[in-house]
């Protein structure tokens, strides 16, 4: 059991699952675990089990008061960022600076600095690449890292591993040796090359059904309703790799040239002007075919930056095409195209009668057959935790595993947790399937 803190910043459905897995896995003791959330009567579950209530914190944060909760941490402690409306960014800042590990889930910025303009998550990915940087032996933080983003990129690895391991193609079976001894040396990018990996195609399928009636002025969602219709509204944004010219990928994914709002040939950011819930595209997960949104996502960012092989002048020779296609459940979709949404109704356990979500990577490429490796969660109604819940909760555990047992690593991407580790840990809660497609 560690002798640090931790504390949970957002004690809604995830942060009340994952303080639940951290009594489970008795990594901290309950006089060690702290709690901060907007509203008091999130509080009385933690009570309820045992939580002291001077560990519990109300809060509101933004730009000129975000140091209020930190100060409560010392070095060594752990932020576990939960919540929407903080700056991810400047909080790892900070917690870089201080010696505390700080994991966060998603990227967000400050209610009171509007970021919302298609270029959030580039320029937020270049900072934190610049704070990656410069971090090597500081405390572990660990960015992003829910399921997705997060536990979707360790499945990234998890499908390259498959396809060393089981592929029946002329080129793996031939050279299966030679790409064993690239996993074993952690070379994923240079593996995906030789691979010859055109596409890596993310999905998540939502099918929740709940009794709940649709309202044309509502907007609904089973995990964040503000980040749901904001992600589903903006631009649409995708990275195109080496092996796809962009006219093939525009044909796939049927928008014509002019849709076009911005394109770098350099780093492959592409950006539509089209907002994602209009980009219809077929998606693939666990031996089903369905019609997703291929919406904004921050982890395309990272996935692709961490496979890219660079020659000698900083020039790209490989890239793979990183993109994201999210069916949600059918309330949640058809309530993203109402006229104007007033309310927000989160779709919560005692509304739901049934579904599963399932997220995952389908892997696409010249010198293997397409496989995709993702994980799928059924509504139960006597587990504590929805599917969209425990994907998240499970995740943030592995990271926070990863942090304890590496302290001292700087700021990480998901793509640089080590695989076998992550998988160890989520395994008691999350089953991994793999399947052709």
């Amino acid at each position: 059991m560690l002798k640090s803190r931790i504390m949970i910043l957002g004690f809604g459905g995830v942060g009340k699952s994952l303080f639940r897995i951290l009594l489970k896995e008795e990594l901290f003791s309950m006089d060690n675990i702290l709690v901060a959330d907007r509203t008091r009567k999130a509080f009385r579950f933690f009570e309820a089990e045992g939580g002291k209530k001077e560990n519990s914190f109300l809060y509101e944060m933004d730009s000129r008061c975000y140091e209020e909760m930190l100060d409560r941490l010392a070095e060594g402690d752990f932020l576990i960022n939960l919540t929407v409306g903080n700056d991810s960014l400047v909080l790892a800042q900070e917690c870089v600076k201080r010696g505390i590990h700080y994991l966060c889930t998603t990227d967000d910025t400050f209610r009171d600095r509007p970021f919302t303009e298609s270029f959030r998550y580039k320029t937020h990915f270049a900072k934190y690449k610049e704070l990656m940087m410069n971090s090597k032996g500081c405390a572990t933080t660990v960015i992003q890292y829910g399921s997705n983003p997060g536990l979707i990129s360790t499945i990234t690895k998890k499908a390259l591993t498959e396809i060393v391991e089981k592929d029946e193609g002329g080129f793996v079976s031939e050279n299966r040796e030679r790409l064993r001894e690239l996993v074993r040396l952690g070379e994923f990018a240079r593996l995906a090359q030789e691979l010859q990996v055109s596409t890596f195609m993310e999905t998540d399928l939502d099918t929740t059904v709940s009794d709940m009636s649709e309202d044309e002025e509502t907007a609904y969602s089973t995990w964040n309703v503000i980040d749901f219709e904001g992600e589903m509204n903006d631009r649409s944004i995708i990275k195109l790799g080496s092996e796809v010219t962009l006219s093939e990928l525009l044909e796939r994914v049927g928008v014509s040239a002019d849709k076009v709002y911005y394109y770098n040939k350099d780093d492959g950011t592409l950006v539509f002007d089209m907002p994602g819930k209009t980009i219809a595209v077929e998606g693939y997960s666990g031996e089903r075919f369905f019609e997703g949104r291929m919406d904004a996502h921050e982890e395309v960012f990272s996935i692709h930056d961490y496979y890219t092989v660079r020659d000698k002048d900083g020039s790209i020779s490989y890239a793979p095409t990183v993109m994201f296609v999210y069916r949600p459940c059918e309330l949640a979709l058809n309530s993203v195209f109402h006229e104007d949404n007033v309310r927000m109704r989160l779709i919560t356990k005692d509304r739901m009668l049934s579904g599963f979500e399932a997220i995952g990577m389908c892997v696409e490429g010249k010198n293997f057959s397409p496989i995709y490796v993702g994980t799928e969660l059924h509504y139960d109604k006597d587990s504590f935790e929805t599917p969209t819940v425990l994907l998240v909760s499970a995740s943030a555990l592995a990271a926070i595993r990863y942090m304890s047992d590496h302290p001292k690593e700087g700021l990480l991407f998901p793509e640089y947790l080590d695989l076998d580790e992550v998988l160890k840990h989520i395994s008691p809660y999350l089953p991994i399937v793999t399947n052709k497609i």
